[in-house]
């Protein structure tokens, strides 16, 4: 099963380095729909920020949708890359599934921005319809069917689980991790702490009596 291609495409270069006007609208629009959410990061607002005109955005996007959905795959896009960088395809499938939770968060480390707009959407989206959700588990299950460890997995279903797992690892921190912030701070009486995710519970299969592997997340900024 090959990766899907919003997996492999390459990114374009992060935008303190890609000054085009296309890119600085992206950029513009994932950092107000993080902050404000989808529905009050009007077009205008996103347009100032890029420095751009409305025509512009309307030229290179069409509309405010398609403008989210360009934000989203190049989201997808780019935690794809720093996930594919991470995995041994060779290994059994759950380490494989470990080092996968652990290059996306590698990935989110490094782009506040991302890490904000999706922790925002994942609040935000009761129905289950965001798209860079949806993509982003998609993702999750095609990289994980390369691992060679799936071929001799007995369920009809494998990946099921494990991509289940790997995407609420990875999401589901992001939604816990302001309230385990606050706690922090209130037990230290200072500021919140970097949070050590170093111990958080591996992977397991359920209804097997495997070893979890640790995941060894980095810590959180």
């Amino acid at each position: 099963m090959p990766i899907s291609s919003v997996a492999l495409q390459p990114s374009a270069a992060p935008p303190s380095l890609d000054l085009t006007g296309k890119a600085r609208i992206r950029h513009a629009a994932l950092q107000l729909f993080a902050s404000k959410g989808y529905a009050q990061a009007s077009l205008r607002r996103i347009a100032q920020r890029a420095n751009v005109s409305l025509a512009l955005i309307g030229h290179h996007f069409g509309s405010k949708l398609l403008l989210r959905e360009a934000v989203d795959q190049w989201i997808v896009r780019r935690l794809g890359e720093a996930a594919l960088s991470s995995i041994d395809l060779r290994a059994p499938l759950a380490e494989a599934a470990a080092q996968l939770a652990r290059g996306y968060q590698a990935g989110l480390d490094v782009e506040p921005d991302m890490r904000a707009y999706l922790r925002r959407t994942v609040l935000e989206d009761v129905r289950g319809e965001a798209l860079v959700l949806s993509l982003s588990l998609e993702q999750i299950r095609q990289i994980l069917g390369q691992v060679s460890d799936v071929m001799r997995a007995g369920s009809p279903d494998p990946l099921l689980p494990w991509s289940a797992q790997v995407f609420v690892q990875v999401f589901g921190q992001l939604v816990l991790e302001p309230a385990l912030r606050r706690d922090a701070a209130g037990l230290t009486g200072g500021a919140a702490p970097q949070l050590p995710f170093a111990a958080s519970p591996g992977l397991r299969h359920p209804g097997r009596g495997e070893a979890a592997v640790a995941l060894g997340l980095v810590h959180s900024r």
